[in-house]
């Protein structure tokens, strides 16, 4: 069963690039994925991800691409990240 990770990170003023482009730096490891950004707030964007399980997800959270960038990615957000994960029903 596929699940979806929605990852919700708000960033400081004017770091938005910055983060978009760390970001999509990450999708190659994913079946699918999109960003959004909030109409409303551009310090917000979204990150959606699907995974083949919660375990790939998981294992994903250890592989060496991100955690060569996750710590880029921390001094440009104004608090940590939401995250969500579900699955269809």
């Amino acid at each position: 069963m596929t699940v979806k990770v929605l990852i919700e990170p708000h960033v400081k003023k004017g770091k938005e690039e910055d983060l978009i482009e760390l970001l999509n730096k990450l999708r190659t490891e994913l079946i699918s994925g999109e960003l959004l950004q909030s109409l409303e707030d551009k310090s917000t964007i979204f990150a959606l991800s699907t995974w083949l399980s919660v375990l790939d997800w998981k294992s994903g959270e250890g592989s060496p691409k991100r955690l060569e960038i996750e710590p880029k990615i921390e001094p440009l957000l104004t608090e940590p990240p939401k995250f969500t994960i579900a699955a269809s029903l």
